[in-house]
């Protein structure tokens, strides 16, 4: 940074706190002054959106893996809506995740193999109006989800309406899991369990465990699960 460059604001929302705070620390030390947010609660999006206007950034950086829907929809409607312009900093392979974000309005995204230097100068770039992502792989990934089959698409949709838990659970028991093993794993009751297979049914609008599994299986085809 030049004597004469003035320090730069950004938002940075974290999924995971601590990742968010390294991130950070790098930042500053490239001449930038990220403001840290906590992962947005979703009944409290609005004062979200205030504490963000507040903070004087013109660009924010989200830290998110998209590795579930609920977490993929939750980058969406962040990107969707203003003030900021948004750069997605994720360890999803290039893909339909990608275009999903992209589509949605997010600037740029990029993977977090990105070096700090280089995430510093994309976020250079995007106040300066351009874009980290090149048009070219912005076009693919964007038809990449676009390819995707509207009946596809909208089983995608439902399963955004599961808690990232219940979407865990379910996974758990496309895997196989009974509902008794999954409450030992978790250290809850079985009950509990019960309760969020129950809700999760409901939310799907299925009326057996094995059409809740059978839905998360073909949502697999359109999303494969992250590698750890």
């Amino acid at each position: 940074m030049s004597v004469d460059e003035p320090v730069r604001r950004i938002a940075l929302v974290a999924e995971r706190r601590l990742v968010g705070q390294a991130i950070a620390a790098a930042l500053r030390g490239r001449g930038l002054a990220p403001v840290l947010f906590d992962w947005p609660e979703r009944g409290g999006r609005l004062s979200f959106r205030q504490a963000l206007a507040r903070s004087g950034a013109s660009v924010g950086v989200i830290l998110c893996d998209l590795r579930t829907p609920d977490l993929l929809h939750d980058v969406e409607i962040l990107v969707s809506r203003g003030p900021l312009r948004w750069l997605v900093l994720t360890d999803s392979d290039f893909g339909p995740r990608w275009g999903t974000v992209l589509a949605g309005g997010a600037t740029g995204v990029l993977p977090t193999t990105t070096t700090t230097a280089g995430l510093a100068k994309a976020i250079r770039e995007t106040i300066a109006g351009g874009s980290p992502t090149p048009e070219v792989l912005r076009e693919r990934a964007i038809r990449e989800w676009e390819s995707v089959a509207e009946e596809q698409r909208t089983l995608v949709r439902r399963m955004e309406l599961l808690t990232h838990r219940e979407y865990e659970v379910l996974g758990s028991l496309y895997d196989g899991q009974s509902v008794r093993r999954i409450a030992e794993l978790s250290g809850v009751a079985e009950a509990t369990v019960r309760s969020q297979v129950k809700s999760l049914r409901r939310k799907l609008g299925v009326d057996s465990q094995l059409a809740a599994v059978a839905m998360y299986r073909r949502s697999l085809e359109v999303f494969p699960r992250s590698r750890a």
